[in-house]
């Protein structure tokens, strides 16, 4: 299957991944990440769950703060 993350496109042997295995596979690793998958919201308790398929957009980010 192709997904486009972040605005770029990465291709997976599987039909359909869990956004959770993606982003271990991706290595994000940081606490706190907001996740959403086609335009809609993915929480955190979801994303094991929450399947993507081909042709799917997902966005990862993770949130940093500073001053």
């Amino acid at each position: 299957m192709k997904v486009t993350i972040n605005l770029e496109d990465h291709e997976f042997p599987e039909k359909e991944l869990s956004v959770s295995e993606i982003m271990k596979r991706m290595k994000y690793t940081f606490p706190h990440i907001i996740t959403r998958l086609n335009g809609h919201l993915v929480d955190r308790e979801n994303r094991e769950a929450t399947l993507a398929s081909n042709g799917d957009d997902l966005e990862i980010y993770h949130l940093i703060s500073g001053g």
